[in-house]
């Protein structure tokens, strides 16, 4: 038998369960955004990794591009020594140039070397500065090779002490110093 106070309607539901669906759907909704803020994290880390594994690639080509260049200056200023024992590369000419701040003139001589493009790194430009200097050791000259990447995101320099067993001539300045005589 059917007691009047226990029958149910089948579109009737209880506070009970109206409550623990809202609470289901917080906890589904909750989660859904956990989710996609760790998705989002793990994304920015990826991309932020990637971002420095390029960085480091194209910092590493640069410092090859310039260790090639001290390679080529050193193999040319040994090429030049063996051919003739006064090396034309310190010779006066269009090759010599202005020194850096550091080494002041007329104590320095500072040739530019303009090594060969390198065929593996062909996005990088190399250069090299030969210094010596002509007062305290005029056999034995610095190279500084610099490089850098043609895109400009990347640049090296190393340097290198290099011996010369001949001693160059030093350059003919073409001022001469005035003496002034008094009476």
């Amino acid at each position: 038998m059917i007691q009047p106070g226990k029958l149910r309607r089948p579109c009737e539901t209880s506070r009970h369960e109206v409550q623990g669906g809202a609470i289901s759907l917080l906890v589904a909704i909750s989660l859904v955004l956990l989710a996609s803020l760790a998705s989002f994290y793990s994304a920015r880390s990826v991309l932020v990794e990637r971002l420095a594994s390029r960085n480091q690639s194209q910092a590493t080509q640069a410092r090859l591009a310039a260790e090639a260049a001290l390679a080529w200056a050193r193999a040319e200023m040994q090429r030049q020594h063996t051919s003739s024992p006064m090396p034309p590369v310190w010779g006066p000419g269009p090759a010599t140039t202005p020194c850096p701040a550091a080494f002041g003139a007329p104590r320095w001589q500072c040739v530019a070397l303009q090594p060969p493009a390198h065929p593996g790194l062909a996005d990088a430009a190399a250069q090299v500065l030969a210094i010596r200097d002509l007062i305290r050791s005029p056999h034995v000259a610095q190279l500084q090779a610099s490089a850098s990447l043609k895109d400009g995101t990347s640049r090296a320099q190393v340097q290198a002490q290099v011996y010369i067993p001949t001693v160059a001539p030093a350059p003919e300045h073409p001022h001469t110093a005035a003496m002034v005589l008094n009476g």
